[in-house]
């Protein structure tokens, strides 16, 4: 009888342990999609930035400069979608390991 309390009480602290490293990695996934996002967003001011230069330079008939603005805009703009893609992974690769943490709590009780 002992031994079989013993089992159990290990199975416990195994599966306790592996919910609290499932929440770590959700934690460090939710921190990467924030960095991402802000990355997202510096890229997209970047952009607008770039038209309202091109713009700028349209107006002064400086029409090749201008293009090479809008140039810059669209790759920032082409970054912006890239880290936007990342942002959504990392949430959902957050999202997986909080139900496997769940799924571990679970199997503690």
């Amino acid at each position: 009888m002992a031994v079989a309390l013993a089992g159990m009480a290990a199975d416990r602290d195994y599966y306790l342990k592996q919910a609290q490293l499932y929440q770590r990695e959700a934690e460090y996934y939710e921190k990467e999609a924030s960095r991402y996002d802000k990355e997202a967003e510096y890229y997209n001011k970047q952009a607008q930035k770039h038209l309202r230069d091109a713009e700028y330079y349209t107006k002064r008939k400086n029409y090749d400069r201008a293009k090479s603005c809008q140039q810059s805009a669209r790759n920032n703009t082409d970054k912006v979608q890239g880290y936007t893609h990342k942002a959504s992974n990392a949430r959902d690769k957050a999202a997986t390991y909080l139900r496997k943490a769940e799924s571990a709590l679970r199997k503690a009780k």
